[in-house]
């Protein structure tokens, strides 16, 4: 049994163990790969056998063509084999002079077995070989790169395979010890279990740098996240308080200029109460004071929506938004968007307004689409437009962590992604926005 790193080792080997039959008149057989079959000649040419020598004394045959004559279900047959054998063994002996000149193999058809991870039916052929050597006068030599051999469990099935041989010749260093066996099977155990170390602290070293590479990502991730934290609890802030300043604003200077000219309207009907056109302006004022609230009412929660649900609500604040912002804005439904959970209609309601808002603010669009479709167990909401669109550096950083926008977007996603949705924003001829999140929390 031969181990090796190198192939030049192992094919130096080959022919050093080939070369003392060729040159006594016996005969030599060969079953290993193409690429090691050429090299082998090459070197026994090298050693100057002659010539005839390696044309009528020299068998080769490609080791997965001899397993294909034998293999049955994945596991050497062992009549097969010996049949197979004893051809190659014929064959080989038919040009020499006498019966009695010696027979070298070398066969590599365990290991190509074992390449292909077919480790019982390896362990098997090298039992078939033993008995048929036992059997027959000839010297053969096996060999399996000790790379097959790098996991820490291959150690028993090492020691298996070792001791079906007569002798076993260590891997590159230590192969001038092969006149004292049990010296050379020690190293080659040595040898193995050196190997599978070396593997093993290469596969840790390996999962230790990914691990921290890993790390290394998640506390920039984190890092990030936080920072993108502050900023959004920060402008959160901000915003509540330019929230507050613009609902005072619209009740001075909207409400209460009503309220002002309907009481002045009050004090003159109290003067002349017959005269109905004071009457007449005072109910047009209340009128529109009480618009003024339900305005105001609806854009802070429309009550519509728990009533008549999120389509009817959506319509309506589209139609208001259109008419407040002088933008085309059409809106489409498909599927059954009436019932849905009440946190999910809020939810898609408050990402509508967003959306629209920052059109109107951002975009300079001039047409707008809002489509909302349900399909199986997931709502989607779209809301598209014509305007000038997100710089690509701001929406791919966006995109990727989730900082770079405003509170509005970053909002928009947080509320989406609390409900196991996606957010997804392009830009593309205009901006898209497109929402999909579960019908319900189950699913």
């Amino acid at each position: 049994m031969q181990f090796y790193k190198d192939e030049p080792f192992l094919v130096r080997s080959v022919a050093a163990h080939l070369a003392p039959a060729l040159r006594d008149g016996g005969s030599a057989i060969v079953l290993a790969t193409k690429a090691h079959r050429g090299r082998i000649l090459e070197e026994l040419t090298r050693l100057e056998i002659p010539a005839d020598a390696l044309t009528q004394r020299f068998v080769a045959v490609e080791a997965s063509e001899a397993l294909s004559r034998f293999m049955l279900d994945g596991l050497p047959d062992p009549s097969r084999f010996n049949a197979v054998v004893r051809d190659l063994l014929s064959a080989a002996q038919g040009s020499v002079r006498s019966a009695f000149n010696p027979v070298a193999a070398f066969g590599e058809m365990v290991a190509v077995l074992w390449a292909e991870g077919k480790r019982e039916a390896a362990v098997q052929l090298e039992q078939l070989w033993s008995d048929f050597t036992r059997a027959h006068s000839m010297s053969l030599l096996c060999a399996y790169p000790l790379a097959h051999f790098s996991r820490t469990e291959d150690q028993h099935l090492f020691s298996q395979i070792c001791g079906e041989h007569s002798s076993v010749i260590p891997a590159e260093g230590f192969d001038a010890l092969v006149a004292e066996d049990q010296k050379a099977r020690d190293i080659a155990d040595l040898q193995q279990r050196a190997q599978s170390l070396a593997i093993e602290v290469e596969a840790r070293r390996a999962a230790e740098e990914k691990l921290r590479v890993a790390q290394a990502e998640l506390e920039c991730l984190v890092e990030q996240r936080t920072t993108a934290l502050r900023k959004l609890s920060l402008q959160v802030l901000k915003l509540q308080d330019l929230e507050r300043r613009r609902i005072a604003r619209e009740l001075h200077d909207s409400l209460g200029q009503e309220f002002v000219g309907l009481r002045v309207n009050l004090d003159l009907a109290k003067r002349t109460p017959h005269d109905p056109e004071h009457w007449k302006q005072c109910d047009q004022l209340l009128e529109r004071c009480i618009d003024e609230v339900r305005t105001l009412s609806y854009l802070l929660h429309p009550p519509m929506i728990e009533d008549a649900g999120f389509a009817s609500a959506a319509e309506w604040y589209i139609e208001d938004f259109s008419r407040r912002s002088k933008m085309d804005i059409s809106f489409s439904t498909s599927g059954d968007v009436s019932r849905l959970p009440e946190y999910l209609k809020l939810v898609l309601f408050r990402v509508l307004q967003e959306a629209l808002l920052n059109v109107h603010r951002h975009a300079r669009a001039s047409v707008g689409k809002v489509r909302v479709e349900r399909s199986a167990n997931v709502v989607v909401l779209e809301v598209r437009d014509n305007g000038v669109g997100i710089p690509a550096d701001k929406l791919a950083r966006f995109n990727r962590n989730g900082t770079g926008m405003g509170v509005g977007l970053t909002g928009m996603r947080e509320r989406v992604r609390d409900l196991g949705g996606r957010f997804e924003l392009s830009s593309s001829g205009g901006t898209l926005v497109r929402v999909s999140v579960p019908a319900s929390r189950k699913s």
